[in-house]
This record gives C-alpha cells, structure tokens and sequence, in this order.
C-alpha cells in the first residue's frame, strides 16, 4: 500500500498469490472506511504487483512505481501517472536485476530503488538463501533506465524507506529480523542495525515519524500458510511501530482474524493493514500516535 495523504487515500498493490490469478491496482478511498461496505476504484487490472511508490509532482498529479511480476519468473517495474482516477501508463523498466524484486522507491523524478530478495532468478538462488541461510538479497538502483547493485548481502531484502531529508535508508532485512538503516550518502558504509521482533516486511512512516513494521514472527508458520500447506490455514499478524524511543508492539495476534500481516498504514488515528492471503484489509480503531519505547504487546484495539 502506498499512502496518498493529502487526498486521503490510499492505492493497493494486490493478486491471488495461491491461485496464480492476476490482480492490479486499486484505489481506496480512506476518508470511507467508516461506511458500512468500502469499495476501491481498479486503476490497472491484469497485473500481478509487487511493491509500489507514489510521489507527488509539481502539477499535483502523483508518479506511481509499481513492481509487476511475469508468468516467465521475470519482473518489471512499471512507471506511471495518477492524475485524479486516471491512470496512464508511462514507461517500463526491464533488467535481469528485478527478477526477485520485491520493493521499490523514489529517490527523485528520475531515479528510484528497489530491493531484491534473492541474488539471482532461478531455483538455486531460492535453495541457497532459504535453505542454506546465504545472505544475497541486495538493494539496487535504477537512474538513467538501468539497474545495478547498490547494496549487497542483505538477509532477503524487503521493505525499503529512503529518506534523503536524513541521509538515510532504512531496509527490512526478513531473514536477520532486523531493520538495516544505511547513509544515502555513503551506502557502503556499514549499516546500523535495529532488531525486531520477528521478520520485518514492508515500512511505512507514520504521522508521528515512526517507522510502521510488519512481521512476521515465525518464517516457518509464514511458509505453511503461504502455499497453503498442511498445518498452515493461518500465520501470526503482528505490527510494530519503531523509533528513537523505541519499539512498541500496535497488534499482535495469532492470525486466525487475519494472518500474516505485511504491510500497515497510519490514516486519522487508524491502522489500515494488508495480508499476503487475506481477501481484504483489516482496520483498526486505535493507530500509532506518541512513541512509548514499550517492547511489551499492546492490548488489541478494536477492529473490523
């Protein structure tokens, strides 16, 4: 999910991932969550997203990136303009690079990141990161419509949140259950790690300028359910927001509601929170809103 504040909504990235279905881009309108049934607006149908970026341009029509994976195991990344509902496609970017591409983000008008979570695009990179434990999730970087590495040897590199206003990039290194917070400036550098509690997935800054985590406690359980293996009918949702306080835990349940959270938002004093199954979004009354530094579950807030 990719927030648009100012116009008080929001667009989702989202297919079938078990059925192989195609899926799109949606549009929800957040100022309607308290209506009795919400809807969201197709923006591009017949896609199967992955990560997904808006950025606001000076005529007030917003650039959207969105990671589109193909039936052949490569991937793009799509650029286009949303102007209102209106959706025009506006060019693709085509690498060896984004095969395993997981998320992407602007930098500025022309250049964007993205992560990968593997280091290469067949069987063998999955057996040698998954099962042999390697670390060859890298960040990369796309200007002039090429791609090349930036950072390497990430534990299955995920979420990615740069923020050039502070020098930084932060990236949710699943496997290391950490987050990896890197100079912009000199990415290189080795970066200052935070541990999580569990594996982190996409990040999201919320209004009180804490880092909105999801994760996924338990790899295994996350696996089981994902491919709808035995024993595997659901996967524990938990989100945490992280700051300089600290880290408090906002949700944490065993995911029998709504499993294996992996992305949430802060909109109007309410978390909006994505699954990797689920056929919908699960909406909290109570979202994060002054840091605690509390490392303890929090009691649940009210949902629907």
């Amino acid at each position: 999910m990719a927030l648009d504040a100012a116009r008080g909504r929001a667009v989702l990235s989202a297919y079938d991932r078990r059925a192989g279905t195609t899926g799109g881009l949606y549009l929800l309108n957040l100022r309607a969550l308290d209506a009795p049934a919400v809807a969201v607006t197709p923006l591009a149908t017949g896609l199967r997203p992955a990560g997904i970026d808006l950025r606001a341009e000076p005529d007030g029509a917003l650039s959207l990136l969105a990671i589109s994976r193909q039936e052949d195991g490569s991937a793009t990344v799509e650029r286009y303009r949303l102007d209102g509902v209106a959706l025009t496609h506006q060019g693709t970017t085509n690498s060896p690079l984004l095969c395993r591409a997981n998320d992407v983000a602007f930098l500025d008008g022309d250049r964007f990141l993205f992560t990968s979570s593997h280091g290469g695009c067949g069987w063998g990179a999955v057996i040698r990161d998954n099962v042999l434990g390697g670390r060859h999730g890298f960040v990369g970087l796309v200007e002039n419509n090429d791609a090349r590495v930036l950072i390497g040897g990430i534990g299955f590199a995920n979420g990615l949140f740069p923020d050039p206003s502070h020098d930084s990039l932060t990236v949710a290194a699943t496997r290391e259950e950490a987050l990896l917070v890197y100079h912009l400036s000199d990415p290189q550098a080795p970066p200052r790690r935070v541990a999580v509690h569990g594996g982190p997935d996409n990040l999201t800054m919320a209004p009180d300028g804490r880092m909105l985590v999801a994760l996924h406690p338990s790899p295994f359980q996350l696996a089981l359910h994902r491919y709808g293996w035995p024993g595997g009918a659901a996967a524990p949702t938990r989100i945490a927001a992280v700051g300089p306080a600290g880290t408090e835990i906002l949700l944490d349940e065993d995911g029998e509601r709504f499993p294996a959270a992996t992305v949430a938002l802060s909109w109007n004093g309410r978390l909006v929170i994505g699954s990797v199954t689920a056929p919908g979004l699960l909406v909290c009354g109570e979202a994060a809103s002054g840091a605690t530094g509390s490392s303890a579950p929090a009691e649940p807030p009210a949902t629907r």
